[in-house]
């Protein structure tokens, strides 16, 4: 089970993840994004990794299709808590590693 708390603090969607990203899991996360993406037009996103418990290995291919999406939309993404960082890997203009979610605002500000 995968539960996604969001909070926007200055305009930039925090999404706190909790549980078990897997296959099954992943489209719930993936809809999420689109939504915020698409709909509402936000380009940047704080993606917290710190409470989720497993990860699947074949998770990661998709989580760096997600971001993509996000990047070719000019976006960025701030990535807290994820332990695999050479999994994925992109620009370091676009994409950021943070231990604690509230240094996001060092790399993105609107």
């Amino acid at each position: 089970m995968l539960e996604i708390n969001m909070e926007v603090d200055k305009g930039i969607p925090f999404l706190n993840l909790e549980g078990i990203l897997n296959a099954k899991t992943f489209e719930k996360f993936g809809e999420e994004i689109n939504y915020l993406l698409y709909h509402q037009g936000f380009h940047y996103f704080v993606l917290d990794f710190t409470n989720i418990g497993n990860v699947e290995e074949s998770i990661y291919q998709s989580i760096q299709s997600k971001l993509a999406e996000i990047f070719l939309s000019c976006g960025r993404v701030v990535l807290c808590g994820i332990s695999n960082k050479e999994k994925i890997g992109f620009s370091k203009e676009q994409l950021y590693y943070v231990n604690q979610k509230q240094e996001a605002f060092k790399y993105l500000y609107l």
